[in-house]
């Protein structure tokens, strides 16, 4: 079999790994999810919990979850909003037709 027959049979590569957030949101209860969710969608700003805070409480719950993975979520730059399957993404492919 040539070079070209190979390479025009190989399937593409799956996306990377999943957000940190997101695995933890897919693995929580209904009550954790909702209230981890709640704290995502506010902004990192003055007064408001930190993403150190953030990180340390889900550390501390025995959580793996990098700092640049809640930073990330909560500025909406991770692979759930920004990512090949995000559902922004999905709506432009819909928008398209595709």
């Amino acid at each position: 079999m040539s070079l070209a027959d190979k390479l025009s049979t190989l399937a593409p590569s799956a996306p990377g790994l999943q957000c940190g957030i997101d695995k933890i949101l897919r693995k929580s209860e209904e009550k954790d999810r909702e209230a981890l969710i709640s704290v995502m969608s506010t902004p990192a700003i003055k007064g408001s919990i930190s993403n150190v805070q953030i990180h340390k409480l889900l550390i501390s719950e025995g959580y793996d979850i990098a700092f640049a993975s809640i930073r990330l979520h909560r500025a909406k730059r991770c692979r759930c909003f920004i990512g090949r399957d995000s559902e922004l993404r999905k709506a432009l492919r819909e928008e398209k037709g595709e």
